[in-house]
């Protein structure tokens, strides 16, 4: 970006875009922080239970396919009700279900707190992007929605730096007590979160007009005709972008600890400074994808370039310094992928079905494929090994998902939401 050009995004997300974004940054970010926290403890808690990788998988999968339920719920209430409303109560809710993690007496009560306190924050996913979206300049909404995304990287590289020291002296029950100072923070966020402006618009259009739009007909309008095709490439791509991701990330301590030999908290620390690193593949989809080319067409350099740095990952380094460059290079753009997708994915639906939209197409989409591949690779681990298993998990998907992308229409950036989704 041009000095002008900065000048002038300085100007346009000032006052209520800046204030929204800020809110869900933060709000993203202690999600994330708070869910990762869980990732981070897979080793203590195998030990302390004596239980195989089989029963974290089963863990995983039913709290994916609870959230694939609440997340639909949870977008077609955020529009029916408001953004603010959902946003508040997801992010205090599963923050409090996280902090009592740590007076779990025994594995079932600690998957049950698992299942329901991911669910309930996964309500947070569609939200905050339709939120951003909404609000931020029309020139400029791919690189605040993009910029809104790294909120995921710094919540896995916060956690790691704070569990990693916490669990070298307390234990893996204690990374979780952090998660309650949320709790008042998402109330205290209420006070400076204002209603989404295209939202307030809309509901007093229908209220002017008796209009009356009962919830089932937002998610018909999906599949109607004009609609049915993007949101089945957007479901496929979510898909298999969610499997790729679950199949893998929640398994990396546990990999880095099993294969590399490294304890478990030198795995968090690598795991959180790659992930700290890999906010640079966010900021570059971002900018790319809003200056240079499309969305679709960064969204498949992305995730292609994703899927070879991931077999670079598993059969390259051989010290932990490379093993840190690999998993930098695959966060930056496997994951960093997710900067674009998000603006991307919010583009394709109207106002009045944007929150119901990302929440079918995006986020039930992202938890089908958590449902299934965490239970696929801890099958595949014993008789492939974790490499072949991270592989299979990763590559075919990450293909399959560019695949999908390209399938779809390649729009310009920078069009107003509404304008670029009719």
């Amino acid at each position: 970006m041009s000095s002008r050009s900065v000048r002038d995004f300085a100007t346009q997300v000032r006052g209520y875009p800046l204030v929204i974004f800020g809110v869900c940054l933060l709000g993203w970010t202690l999600t994330n922080l708070d869910q990762s926290l869980f990732s981070y403890a897979v080793p203590g808690i195998r030990s302390e239970f004596g239980k195989g990788l089989d029963d974290i998988a089963w863990i995983l999968s039913a709290s994916f396919a609870l959230a694939s339920v609440f997340a639909v719920v949870m977008g077609v209430m955020a529009d029916k009700y408001g953004r603010k409303i959902i946003f508040v109560g997801t992010l205090g809710a599963s923050a409090f279900l996280v902090g009592l993690h740590y007076w779990v007496p025994d594995f079932m009560t600690l998957a049950v707190l698992r299942t329901v306190g991911f669910a309930v924050s996964i309500g947070l996913a569609p939200i905050v992007v339709t939120y951003t979206s909404e609000a931020a300049p029309a020139r400029y909404r791919g690189l605040v929605t993009g910029f809104l995304q790294c909120g995921f990287p710094i919540g896995w590289f916060l956690a790691a730096m704070i569990a990693a020291p916490i669990m070298a002296v307390y234990g893996w029950r204690a990374i979780f007590l952090p998660a309650l100072v949320v709790v008042p923070i998402a109330f205290i966020l209420a006070r400076f979160l204002p209603e989404s402006r295209r939202f307030e618009e809309q509901r007093q259009a229908k209220v002017d007009s008796g209009q009356v739009e009962p919830w089932q007909s937002r998610i018909k309008a999906l599949f109607a005709p004009n609609m049915r095709r993007r949101t089945l490439l957007c479901f496929t791509m979510f898909f298999m972008m969610g499997g790729a991701y679950a199949g893998t990330a929640f398994y990396f301590p546990s990999f880095f600890n099993e294969v590399r030999g490294y304890s478990a908290e030198t795995a968090t620390r690598l795991v959180g400074i790659s992930y700290g690193i890999g906010i640079l593949g966010y900021l570059g989809s971002s900018l790319v994808g809003e200056f240079i080319t499309t969305r679709r067409n960064t969204i498949v350099i992305w995730v292609w370039t994703g899927a070879l740095a991931m077999c670079g990952l598993i059969w390259i380094p051989t010290s932990y310094s490379g093993d840190v460059l690999w998993f930098s290079l695959m966060a930056a753009f496997f994951y960093g992928a997710n900067a674009v997708m998000g603006t991307f994915l919010t583009e394709q639906f109207p106002t009045h079905m944007r929150a119901t939209g990302a929440a079918i197409a995006g986020t039930l989409g992202i938890n089908a494929g958590h449902v299934a591949f965490p239970l696929l690779v801890a099958w595949a681990v014993e008789p492939l090994g974790w490499e072949w298993a991270f592989a299979l998990a990763t590559v075919p998907p990450l293909f399959i998902a560019g695949l999908a992308a390209l399938a779809m229409e390649n729009k310009a950036s920078g069009l107003d939401i509404d304008a670029v989704s009719e």
